[in-house]
This record gives structure tokens, sequence and C-alpha cells, in this order.
């Protein structure tokens, strides 16, 4: 069956549906300048056609309002993420930042908002010398983390080997990047 036949045999509740959702899809993919509005109501056409072009309109505006909306929430969390950062000591306040940055600030869910800057967020409580440093370490542990998660399931002796090899974060972070490999290599 071809992807046309399948279409003609949806309900109008599943057309509307997917209309809804390839708006949201396209409309992320507008916010975050990757794609320009006219191209973006062909594809929506040519992806779903049989609507009105004035629905398509309609519906990337109503997704682009939920966007909106979603970004309020973004950057609050954003916001809080940098104010728990500030609390901590210089390697943990960049660790937080910086594997929210690495895991998380690409996500569809981020809404082309982009990595938080660390300096920025950190600048006036660290030097930037100190900021780059703790990013280096950071990375050091999260790449080493991501490695681990082929390699056995077996916790206690990968945060033994973290806690050895990378002295000073604490087992929040170790978990933190165990916990990411293993997600990446299941």
């Amino acid at each position: 069956m071809s992807r046309g036949e399948h279409r003609q045999e949806q309900t109008p509740e599943q057309r509307e549906s997917e209309l809804r959702s390839m708006a949201m899809h396209f409309g992320g993919r507008l916010v975050a300048g990757r794609d320009f509005r006219e191209a973006v109501l062909e594809r929506m056409q040519a992806n779903l056609p049989g609507f009105p072009p004035e629905r398509y309109e309609s519906e990337l505006e109503a997704a682009l309002a939920r966007i909106d909306e979603a970004q309020v929430d973004v950057m609050a969390r954003r916001e809080q993420l940098i104010a728990e950062a500030r609390q901590l000591d210089r390697l943990h306040a960049v660790f937080t930042i910086h594997y929210f940055n690495r895991r998380f600030s690409g996500h569809v869910g981020e809404y082309g908002l982009g990595r938080i800057n660390l300096v920025d967020a950190l600048g006036d409580l660290y030097a930037r010398e100190q900021i780059t440093e703790a990013v280096r370490r950071c990375d050091a542990l999260i790449e080493e983390g991501i490695r681990m998660g082929i390699s056995s399931w077996d916790h206690e002796p990968n945060m033994a080997h973290l806690r050895r090899a990378h002295p000073g974060f604490d087992d929040r972070a170790l978990s933190q990047v165990l916990d990411w490999g293993h997600l990446i290599h299941r």
C-alpha cells in the first residue's frame, strides 16, 4: 500500500491529527531558523494534500503559538537550571550546565534555543580560564561515561572506576554520565 493510498483510508480525525503534528514539526524548524515559512507551507501541502491553503496557514500559526508557550516553559526551566548551578562549586556548576548543553540543548523540545552560554551564566563567579578548565574535565568525564555505556552495566564497579579516574565529581554527576552512556548504547 502506498503512502497516498494509506492517507485515503485515514479518517478525518486522523488527517487533522497528522496536520497538527506536521505543523508542530515544521513550526519547530521555522523557529529554529532551519526553514522558511513559504517552504514549510509548500511541504505541508505536498506531504498532506487535500486541505484548503488557508487551513495549512492557520494550523502553522496555531503551532507557532503553542511553540511560543512552550518556549516560555523551556526558558523558565533553563533559568532554574542556571540558578541551581550557581549555588554549586565551580566544577559542578559547569558540569550541570555543560551536561545539559551536550545532552539536551539540541532536542526538538528546546525549540531552537540552543546551548546555554557558560560565560554568560557563570562568568561573574569564575574567570573564563576556570570555566574552560572545568569544561575540559567535564568533557573527559562525559566521554568516558558514554564509552562505558557499551560495557558492563554493573553500576558499582563503574562508579568506582569513574571516582578514581575523575576525582572531584560527585556521585550524581558520575551516575548521570553512566546513565547517558547506557541510554546511547542500549
